[in-house]
């Protein structure tokens, strides 16, 4: 018979089998032609990039992106050639040649490459316009619309010659193993699995201690100053971290939970109609599968490591400008004029001005308004034995451009009305309770970020000179709501009106700063860009929409490149998975129709599908998200400036990254159940 016959028969007649396959397939390469066509997209390159950091970020991840598809189509398609070794052994004894066997797996992966290709074509071309129109949204650039190539020349000649390389790899994987399996092998190659490792207590108990070892010392950083990552150094402790987590992963998974339901088969709870089929059935596979099992538990612990970095790197600093920029806008007042042209500039768009946030509700709701405020900070050094870290800080933290900024020691001091009013005008006023209103020897200290050894403020006493002599003003509490951003205020005192007019009648060191607030003012680049001219690009004007468009502007497009890897991670995780649990039930059919022959009914059969899917896929998951909830704890503690202190909204990327990867899992195992209940019940014809 003709070998594309064949091929085109063998398709046909599988195809329910090769569904997820081609999906799969479909789908990776729609990620990559995505990624192409973005890579190659020069319009919104020239837009989002203007020192060559894009494209460099494309270069790099295009190398990785290649290296994981090739590596996930060719594990792929082992795996196929195993569920068709004994076929093709029959192939073998009807006088087929390899060459011809060869020809039409080569033929078969033709086909659904091909296919695939133009799937993946299609929908990566509506993908790349959907991703450059959501980047276009988000940076609010102008529109692209109308030069906009839907399918970039470029892009499908690149990924044809991708998938050309693909298929070339997997023929010579094809060739290497039917060249190298006798015709008995190659018979019974479907029943083999991989080396059966042998278990012992030792690499269990030592995989044990590793693993322990490696989280207790990623906790070890939450010591602050004593952490062994200070006093020994990051690098050294983390290489060592690392270490023990892969190998403690390797081991535990290897050693240690084999060896853990060893126990529980001594124990009177394993002798029941379930358990004594999924224990040893659980050993055999953790023993027989388990590089698989490593292999899946380490990419699952690397895409979660990789989504939460992503998200806490985005995500963390966004959050953070409520602290860095707390105004829309603001900006440290050099003269009189700046006041003036600010007004001019704010009446010539039509914006009304009122001095407080209690009187814009009086006013239509269709008026533009904002809030003026004028702040008097007070620049004063105390002799006190004990000082915050914040006092000596010599350049505001958080901004490149103010790091060329020095800063003379000493305390900030704003009245208690001056922080009421700014607070509300910021539409903080809820952060008020329990703060004001302040005694005359009460002060209110603003942290630049907690102390990292838990130290706090509250009870010292700072003295201060006034005409009067001495005023002793005692810390109240401490708080992380600065009204002013880190640029014009970092050790902020908020003291009372009255402490606040004593120390005014002294000759110290002034400045105003005017803050700018309102919903007309979100977003407003326009009018920021005015604020420029006026300042003369001052580095200490500040805005919170400004900082926050500037942060989207630059890292939106390389964490979209990363989240192409990411998204091959899941497919690539959730695939292999499906794939080899499909496998061991298809290789189990016997066994269960001998359970249903001693009596077992239809519902503890699907129990046990169940428990055995559950295992394989909980594994990976509880396993590699614990591994990266400790390499995220280190890369939040020890990469990352503490702004938000305890604050819940920080942890939220990760809780994201954790919910999607759930769903993504939870998606593939329902797959798999659907797909084994089919195999096993109509192979019974029940």
């Amino acid at each position: 018979m003709n070998i594309i016959l064949i091929a085109m028969k063998n398709l046909k007649k599988n195809f329910s089998f090769y569904t997820l396959y081609l999906i799969s397939v479909s789908f990776v390469i729609t990620i990559f032609f995505a990624f192409t066509s973005f890579s190659m997209n020069d319009v919104m390159l020239e837009k989002i990039s203007s020192d060559g950091r894009v494209e460099m970020m494309c270069r790099t991840v295009s190398v990785f992106l290649m290296a994981f598809v090739i590596f996930y189509m060719t594990y792929s398609n082992r795996f196929f050639l195993r569920r068709r070794t004994k076929e093709l052994g029959i192939y073998v004894l009807l006088g087929y040649r390899k060459s011809a066997i060869l020809r039409l797996l080569a033929l078969e992966n033709f086909f659904i490459c091909m296919v695939s290709l133009i799937i993946g074509t299609i929908f990566g071309a509506f993908l790349h316009q959907g991703v450059v129109t959501l980047i276009t949204a988000l940076l609010r650039l102008p529109s692209l619309e109308g030069k906009m190539i839907l399918f970039h020349g470029g892009a499908i000649a690149k990924t044809i010659i991708f998938v050309v390389a693909v298929m070339s790899a997997m023929f010579l994987s094809n060739t290497k193993v039917v060249w190298q399996t006798s015709l008995m092998n190659l018979i019974r190659l479907e029943k083999r699995a991989e080396r059966n490792m042998k278990t012992r207590i030792f690499p269990a108990i030592a995989g044990l201690l590793m693993i322990l070892s490696g989280y207790l010392l990623a906790l070890n950083i939450l010591q602050g100053k004593d952490s062994l990552w200070i006093t020994a150094g990051f690098t050294p402790i983390g290489m060592g971290t690392l270490l023990l987590v892969v190998l403690g992963t390797i081991f535990f998974i290897n050693s240690f939970l084999p060896c853990l339901m060893m126990i529980r088969k001594r124990s009177k709870r394993f002798y029941s109609d379930v358990r004594i089929i999924t224990i040893p059935n659980f050993i055999y596979r953790i023993r027989s599968n388990a590089r698989t099992m490593i292999m899946l538990t380490l990419f699952s612990a690397a895409t979660l490591t990789i989504t939460g970095v992503m998200g806490l790197t985005l995500y963390y600093p966004i959050a953070a400008v409520s602290r860095i920029a707390p105004s829309e806008i603001e900006f440290r007042v050099e003269n009189e004029a700046q006041i003036r042209e600010t007004v001019k500039v704010l009446e010539e768009k039509s914006i009304q001005i009122t001095a407080s946030s209690d009187q814009v509700n009086r006013n239509a709701a269709d008026t533009p308004h904002i809030t003026f405020t004028l702040t008097d900070i007070l620049k004063i050094t105390s002799d006190a034995q004990v000082l915050p870290p914040e006092y000596g800080i010599g350049s505001a933290k958080g901004d490149a451009d103010n790091e060329k900024l020095t800063r003379l020691p000493g305390f900030e001091c704003i009245s208690a009305s001056s922080y009421k009013q700014l607070m509300t005008a910021q539409g903080r006023a809820d952060s008020l309770n329990g703060l004001l209103p302040l005694s005359e020897t009460a002060c209110i200290l603003v942290k630049y970020e907690p102390n990292p050894d838990g130290y706090d403020e509250t009870g010292s006493i700072y003295p201060l000179m006034t005409k009067k002599g001495l005023l002793n003003l005692k810390v109240k509490c401490t708080t992380l709501d600065n009204p002013v951003s880190f640029a014009n205020s970092v050790c902020t005192l908020i003291i009372s009106d009255e402490a606040y007019q004593q120390l005014a009648d002294m000759e110290y060191p002034r400045t105003t700063v005017l803050s700018l607030n309102g919903s007309v003012l979100k977003n407003n680049e326009s009018l920021y860009t005015a604020m420029e001219k006026i300042t003369d690009s001052s580095p200490y004007l500040q805005s919170n929409s400004h900082r926050i468009h500037t942060l989207l502007t630059l890292n939106s497009s390389t964490f979209l490149l990363i989240g192409f890897l990411v998204v091959l991670f899941f497919i690539a995780t959730g695939s292999i998975l499906y794939f080899n649990n499909v496998s061991a039930i298809t290789d189990s059919r016997e066994d269960f129709d001998i359970l249903m022959k001693m009596g077992y009914s239809s519902k503890k059969i699907k129990i046990i599908i169940r428990n055995q899917l559950f295992t394989f896929y909980g594994i990976p998951f509880i396993i590699g998200l614990t591994d990266s909830l400790f390499a995220l704890l280190v890369y939040k503690c020890g990469l990352m400036q503490n702004l938000l202190g305890n604050s819940l909204i920080q942890y939220f990327p990760v809780a994201a990254s954790v919910g999607l990867t759930a769903v993504i899992y939870l998606v593939y195992y329902m797959i798999t159940k659907r797909a084994c209940y089919r195999i096993i019940f109509n192979s019974s014809g029940t």
